[in-house]
């Protein structure tokens, strides 16, 4: 007597169901497809901060800016990064600057509604210049922020935007904030890109 393994019945009837359904899929008609491309849906990140999503590069000049900030003024300010700001529309700067403290982790709102004294933008490939100065305006300095930096790694330079309309251009040396006093080597910043 011949005895055949379960499996392999199983497994052939299985080979043979999917070639039929090979053949059922290719022979029924295909809709058209539309020639015009969906609009382009944010994604939740997008939408929740109110910016797109960061690329390796700002990522890289995110951290550097960080790092820089913190090994040197770390005793003396808070270098806050991705925080949500209480504004209208929400925001999310990339960093943010606040006089150091201690923060309470038991009531720490989900939105920030202290007004950090420096806010930093790193511009993305999909972003503009005048759109990041007019989130400054229109958000960041109404809650009382005293200067948002906008970086720009295209060409290696950091504005600082106040609120009395001063526009401050830093493409080398060091960038000096008169909000907080803080310098910064502007080719530090910078120094992983080609």
């Amino acid at each position: 007597m011949l005895w055949v393994c379960p499996f392999n019945l199983i497994f052939g009837e299985i080979i043979k169901h999917l070639a039929m359904l090979k053949e059922d899929v290719f022979t029924e008609d295909i809709p058209a497809v539309e020639e015009a491309a969906a609009p382009a849906t944010l994604s939740d990140y997008e939408t929740e901060r109110n910016k797109p999503m960061p690329n390796r590069i700002h990522g890289a000049i995110q951290s550097q800016i960080g790092f820089l900030l913190k090994s040197v003024y770390g005793d003396k300010y808070q270098f806050i990064s991705e925080l949500a700001l209480d504004t209208t529309p929400g925001s999310t700067p990339d960093i943010c600057i606040f006089p150091k403290k201690k923060l309470d982790v038991k009531n720490t709102p989900a939105k920030e509604t202290e007004a950090p004294l420096t806010t930093i933008e790193i511009i993305s490939p999909s972003q503009t210049f005048n759109e990041l100065m007019h989130k400054a305006w229109d958000l960041y300095f109404p809650m009382g922020v005293k200067s948002a930096w906008i970086v720009v790694p295209e060409v290696k330079a950091i504005h600082i935007i106040m609120p009395g309309g001063d526009n401050l251009y830093f493409a080398s040396g060091k960038l000096k904030d008169p909000a907080t006093g803080i310098e910064v080597p502007v080719e530090r910043v910078f120094e992983d890109l080609l």
